[in-house]
């Protein structure tokens, strides 16, 4: 995960429970409280990432069942994902061409997905980002976000580090993003922010998880003792990985 993630010499703060097939580390104790009271999980998952194939999106619905009474899983749509294409010097017309097909594909992947789980539709909702970007909470959300740009350094630079990241992930060794590259992939990241800062604001339940597969650099500004950017007190992390396999 390069820059995006945490480094590997981090030790999460609390240990990691294991269970049908995945150990999943909340990211403070008040994250642990928020999972174990288990109302609302936010599974948030990357278009064109082969890490969530179709089988690993059933096992995590299952996981997640297994824990929450209510689970949201959702994506990214095009306008989003076309932000890492700009920001690799597609031309506006290939990255959307590109991004349309990555999204395309994932949303057919959950959707069988979840035909195969068989969980309880009254539980369950599929998504895409934009669906709630008119909410006056993920509004103001973005606006706490782009604050925090223009006055804490930091938090900026760790931003900038994990977009220049994702974007050198598929290109030559000795590539580096411009300015307006780093500006045009920056969207993605601060799209997806809200939903680590107040997803229970956004989309009006008690108390919500989002959990993805790693536990991305900048979660201390969000979630850790000192936060620069607080997330709402409902609103927690959680990182699920696979189980090793057994030896």
């Amino acid at each position: 995960m390069h820059e995006w993630a945490m480094p590997t010499t981090w030790t999460p703060s609390v240990e990691g429970h294991r269970g049908d097939g995945f150990v999943a580390t909340p990211f403070s104790e008040r994250c642990t409280g928020l999972v174990a009271a288990g109302h609302h999980v936010f599974l948030g998952i990357s278009p064109g990432n082969g890490w969530f194939s179709e089988d690993r999106l059933v096992a995590l619905l299952h996981w997640a069942a297994a824990r929450f009474t209510r689970i949201e899983i959702a994506h990214p749509g095009t306008d989003t994902v076309a932000c890492t294409y700009l920001g690799r010097g597609y031309e506006p017309r290939h990255a959307r061409a590109r991004a349309h097909r990555d999204v395309r594909q994932t949303a057919n992947r959950v959707a069988r997905a979840v035909d195969s789980a068989r969980l309880d539709p009254d539980r369950l909702r599929v998504a895409q980002f934009h669906d709630f970007h008119d909410t006056p909470a993920y509004r103001a959300a973005r606006e706490r976000i782009a604050r925090a740009h223009r006055e804490q350094p930091a938090f900026h630079a760790t931003c900038t580090r994990m977009v220049s990241g994702v974007l050198r992930t598929t290109m030559p060794a000795d590539w580096t993003p411009t300015a307006d590259q780093l500006t045009a992939g920056a969207e993605y990241l601060d799209s997806e922010l809200p939903f680590l800062l107040d997803t229970p604001g956004i989309l009006g339940v008690p108390a919500s998880v989002f959990a993805y597969r790693a536990t991305p650099a900048l979660a201390g500004f969000l979630y850790g003792p000192d936060a620069q950017l607080p997330a709402a007190d409902t609103q927690g992390f959680v990182t699920v990985e696979p189980l090793p396999a057994a030896r």
